[in-house]
């Protein structure tokens, strides 16, 4: 896993996000869509893989699941995985909080 720090305004900025508001994130040349949620923050690659849509445009519900704003089709943001029944994968990040420094993880593949 590879772990960045994430800067102490871009931790002010995403502690602002209200519960399900997302947000979209540039790190290392990666766009992630980020959401909060009860139990933490969570990340996903920012684009649909079915025809391209921004996901941090579209809804969050409690459980996670990301709406995309083109079609709805639906991501499940701690896995990746479609919550529609098809076969779409999207990259999925980590965060972790450590020192009170805010962190974003992903696997290297």
């Amino acid at each position: 896993m590879h772990w960045h720090e994430l800067s102490t305004e871009t931790k002010e900025q995403l502690e602002q996000l209200k519960l399900q508001q997302m947000a979209k994130l540039s790190v290392d040349e990666k766009v992630i869509c980020v959401t909060r949620l009860e139990d933490g923050f969570f990340g996903m690659h920012n684009t649909c893989p079915h025809a391209g849509a921004q996901l941090h445009h579209g809804h969050c519900n409690k459980k996670g699941i990301i709406s995309c704003p083109l079609h709805g089709y639906k991501f499940d943001i701690r896995t990746g995985k479609s919550a529609d029944g098809n076969n779409y994968v999207v990259r999925k990040y980590q965060f972790k909080i450590e020192d009170n420094k805010l962190w974003i993880g992903w696997k290297n593949y």
